[in-house]
């Protein structure tokens, strides 16, 4: 039996014919790789079940969101499914996104496949489905650039020190997410405010700043192209050294529904756009180093692979333009940064 965890493309493929085939046909299907997977994850379990198991498993990690609840109809995991046809459980994930059956179908239904592939890998890892993650929460790895110094950070964005310049990946209307939302923009719009003794808001200093920014550029209320970029300072963020927040405008809102889609060419002209302004901005503000967020790969919905692939692929070309900058990636799980390790890995 071979040992190496399958491909990301490997497993996409199987995953494809798993969701046409459906769990009461898995017996005979011919699913090479996630059986692979599956014996790495269970090698205890007959080969059908510990494909199901690991397929749950992977779902599982998703939670009760739209993603998870997608996820658990595309492959007849929710109760009373199991036995559905293939059309039946995409109309059915498709409402879930509230889309057409054929917009699903191109657009939300392959990102999902892609996510699932990935936890898959994560739930896998390298040396079999018990392993831990090969780093821990605070680890500052260096990984390969082509050009200049680049960082791994274990942390979330808002904790990383050490960094002159935050990037925020933020919405066409660069209004940042409420101080709860587990998003990169509401964790540094909350960082980055003043408050007072007991906590309550004394000055919501980023957003402002971003208000004062559009107001500048005449687009109160209205959007900004994708790939722009808006600076601000840092707010409460200066205690941890940071001395600039880059507001890069990726995710177009999509009408009617609370998610966003974030494109390739708007993450990497969001690249070439940040490294542009800190060019500028390098004297003024003694700026030597830069943090990215896995952009896309929150509520853009991009697979981690995929986002980081266009990411890694415009900081890389800018790296090799612009000597004397250093580059940090800040990934806030272990296991995403796994999966960082292993496509970073030269």
């Amino acid at each position: 039996m071979e040992t190496d965890v399958p491909e990301h493309e490997e497993l996409l493929r199987d995953l494809a014919a798993l969701r046409e085939r459906g769990l009461i046909r898995l017996r005979g299907a011919d699913l090479p790789h996630l059986r692979r997977a599956a014996a790495l994850r269970h090698p205890a379990t007959g080969h059908v079940a510990a494909v199901e198991r690991l397929v749950r498993d992977a779902v599982d990690r998703f939670g009760e969101g739209t993603l998870g609840s997608a996820a658990a109809y595309t492959f007849g995991l929710v109760q009373g499914t199991r036995d559905w046809t293939a059309a039946a459980r995409r109309k059915r994930a498709a409402d879930v996104y509230r889309l057409s059956v054929e917009r699903f179908r191109k657009n939300q239904e392959r990102m999902l496949l892609a996510q699932v592939a990935d936890q898959i890998i994560v739930l896998c890892g390298e040396d079999g489905g018990d392993a831990p993650p090969r780093v821990a929460v605070g680890a500052r790895i260096p990984v390969e650039s082509g050009g200049g110094r680049a960082v791994l950070q274990v942390r979330p964005i808002e904790l990383i020190t050490g960094v002159d310049v935050l990037v925020n990946p933020e919405n066409v209307y660069l209004e940042m997410a409420r101080v709860f939302s587990p998003s990169v923009s509401g964790a540094i719009r909350k960082a980055g405010s003043r408050r007072g003794p007991a906590g309550e808001l004394l000055d919501d200093t980023i957003q402002r700043e971003l208000h004062e920014w559009m107001a500048r550029h005449h687009r109160p209320g209205l959007t900004v192209a994708p790939g722009t970029v808006a600076p601000t300072g840092p707010g409460s963020l200066a205690f941890n050294g940071v001395r600039r927040i880059y507001h890069a405008a990726v995710a177009v809102p999509r009408p009617g529904t609370h998610h966003h889609d974030v494109t390739p060419p708007a993450i990497m002209l969001a690249v070439h756009r940040v490294f542009a302004l800190a060019e500028e901005e390098r004297v003024a503000h003694r700026l030597t180093t830069i943090c990215f967020p896995l952009i896309g790969t929150g509520n853009g919905a991009l697979a981690v692979r995929a986002g980081l692939h266009w990411l890694w692929s415009a900081v890389c070309e800018n790296l090799a333009r612009s000597r004397g900058w250093e580059v940090h990636l800040s990934v806030p799980e272990p296991e995403k940064a796994d999966i960082v390790l292993r496509q970073l890995s030269p």
